[in-house]
Order: structure tokens, then sequence, then C-alpha cells
């Protein structure tokens, strides 16, 4: 009996041992590779479910991405239709392969936390399209870059009007709208920070603009209330100290549904943070005083053009605004809650008025800072 009993204990041993093998195996942290071909740079960006060292190398062809530990890449393989990238191969588990195509220049890498990201812009010339040349910007400067940024997008959905309209849709009609308007208007390359239905971190949307070394970040949202009679515009440009207790509100629901704490992380000792507002201040001062008159502007077009209830310009502590090295703001274009605005909001006619009222405001703002740059300017 004994002698059965070990050996039933022994087989028992055999298959838990057995069946947590590919538990190990599963337990390689997942890099989730993407590519966005849609801008001047093709964008590849190395997602991950946990920090993981890596560097890069330059085979001829190919840039290599090599993990200091094992990952699942995830697709392992994936085929372009791109010039300046081919696709790309994972090769073993420390390895991801980009393949190069015939225009491929240069890259340029940078990485991003929570979640953990390796972004790579990878440099070419696209063969030309035939699209419409922008108008060339004014004072004989090249036109600048400007980066519209959709609110919310993916799981995230922002606010929901009585009528079911959901804020990360309408966002994304308006700045899709926007980006046509404004090349037209001011000759500039206008970025979209998500031009689909995806979760783009909040971080990423700032580091999206600085990459682009864009002149002027835009995040478009919609508004929302318990009281379904708010209604109107209001435009934000960021301080540590929101400008009143509603600012405070909305810019706490806006950072929480990207999930970013409004407290330090635990265990993350309070002069940490006091040194990021100190890092936060010293990068974000010189923009602010441009970031208000950019908001002013703004706000002023809104109210004449498209007959929005002043709300006025406010100062709130918005996480999506942060690490903005140029002039940023976020604009409330009107509340998706109270049933009268959001019929409005989902009219197309109605939402070129808003594009034309902002517009105005870019064009007003880029002319008096030409002025201020030009030739006899106070220095």
């Amino acid at each position: 009996m004994r002698a059965m009993s070990r050996a039933l204990q022994a087989t028992l041993l055999a298959v838990l041992l057995g069946a947590a093998e590919p538990a190990i195996a599963a337990g390689n942290p997942t890099a989730k590779v993407s590519a966005d071909t849609s801008g001047s740079a093709t964008r590849v960006i190395v997602t991950l479910s946990q920090p993981v060292a890596s560097s890069i190398t330059t085979p001829p062809g190919r840039v290599e991405i090599v993990f200091a530990a094992p990952v699942d890449v995830t697709p392992s393989d994936s085929k372009l239709d791109d010039a300046i990238l081919k696709g790309w191969q994972a090769r073993g588990d420390r390895t991801l392969v980009l393949a190069m195509g015939s225009v491929y220049k240069g890259y340029e890498s940078f990485e991003l936390k929570n979640p953990t990201r390796l972004v790579l812009d990878l440099r070419g010339e696209r063969p030309s399209k035939a699209e419409p040349a922008p108008l060339p910007a004014k004072g004989g400067r090249g036109g600048p870059v400007i980066v519209v940024d959709p609110g919310h997008g993916g799981v995230e959905t922002g606010a929901t009007g009585p009528s079911g309209a959901v804020e990360k849709d309408l966002a994304l009609a308006l700045a899709r709208r926007l980006k046509i308007a404004l090349e037209r208007a001011t000759g500039a390359a206008v970025v979209l920070t998500r031009d689909e239905d995806r979760q783009v971190p909040l971080d990423e949307r700032a580091a999206i603009a600085n990459h682009n070394r864009a002149e002027l970040f835009i995040s478009v949202h919609l508004n929302a209330s318990k009281r379904r009679g708010a209604v109107g515009s209001e435009t934000y440009f960021l301080s540590p100290d929101a400008t009143d207790d509603e600012a405070r509100t909305l810019a706490a629901l806006e950072n929480r549904a990207a999930g970013v704490p409004e407290t330090p992380p635990a265990g993350r000792p309070e002069g940490e943070r006091g040194l990021d507002l100190i890092l936060w201040d010293l990068a974000q001062n010189q923009y602010l005083a441009e970031s208000g008159r950019l908001a002013e502007s703004v706000q002023k077009e809104l109210n004449a053009l498209a007959g929005t209830k002043d709300r006025g310009v406010r100062q709130a502590p918005f996480s999506v605004l942060m690490g903005a090295t140029m002039p940023a703001i976020l604009v409330e274009v009107g509340f998706i809650t109270n049933p009268e605005e959001e019929a409005r909001l989902k009219d197309p006619a109605y939402e070129d008025k808003i594009v034309e009222a902002i517009v105005r405001a870019v064009r007003v703002y880029l002319d008096g800072r030409v002025r201020l740059d030009g030739p006899g300017a106070a220095r």
C-alpha cells in the first residue's frame, strides 16, 4: 500500500510539473508591435507588458531591436505595403527584425512609460501623392506643424449624450474636419494624434507633438455635466492650480478616464512629485503666456462664429497638456450631455462653424506671432 502511495505521489508530482511548464513559457513579457504609415515617417510602436531593456542595431537593410530578456512578439511577423518599412519578423525570442524599404533613410527612437513603449520613427521619402499643395504660410515662413488631438478613443469613450452620441466619435469627426481646414487656410502640416477609434495614452499625445516639433497643440473635447441645462464652450490652458472648483473637477475627470492617478503611486514619496512639478514649471513657463493668447483667440471666435455661450478661458492641470513643449490648449466645444447642444454637435453644418472658429483663431494667433517675430520686433 505504501509503495502504491509513493507511486501515486510520484505520478501526481510529474503531472503537476508537466502542467507548470506551459505557465513558465507563457511567463515571458509580451511585445505588441504596431505600425502607422500615415505620416511623413513610418512609426513603429512596441508596447511591452512589463519593462525590458533593449538595444537597436542597424545591419544593412534592417533595423533590429534586441531585447535583454525573452519576449513574446505579437504579431510575430507582418508584411506592409509601405516604401519605408516592408514588414517585421521575430527572430527567436529576443530579436525583432524590421525589414527596410528602398526609400528608408534613418530612424529616431524614444521611450514612453505607463505602459512601457519603444517608439521608432523611420524616415524616408515616399513617392509623392496627387494631393493639392497647402497654401503657403504668410510672412515667407515655412508652414508650421500643428498637432490636433481628438480626445479619448478606443475603450476610453469619454462622455455620452442623452441620445447616445459618444464623445470620442464626435471629437474625431471634428478633428478630421479641423485638419483639412487648417491645412487649407494656414499652409500648416497638421498631424492627428489618432485617426481611428483607438486608445492613445495621454503622455504619448504630447510626445507626438514634441517629436513632430509642432508649433501648436490643440486637444478637442466635448464637455459633460450633471446639470442637463449646462451649455457653452470653454478653452483651457495648463496650470498646476485650477482656476476654480469646476475646472479642477473637469481636469480630474478627464485624467481619471485615461487612468492617470490623482495622487502619487503607492510608495512614491511626495518629494518626488514636488520635483516633477518643479521640472514641469521650468519646461512650461515659457509657453504659458502664448497658450493663454491662443486660448483667448479660440474662445473669442467660438463665441462670435459658432454662437456658443461664453464660459471663458480657464486653467487646469490636464495631463494631456503636460509635457507639450509648445503652446497647448484644450477646447471643450460644447456640452454633449445637453440634449439641444448634443443635437447641434451632431450636425455637420454646426461642426463646420466650430472648425471655422478655431481656424480663424489659429490664423489670428499665427499672424500675431509673425508680427512679433518679424523685422523690427522688440527683443
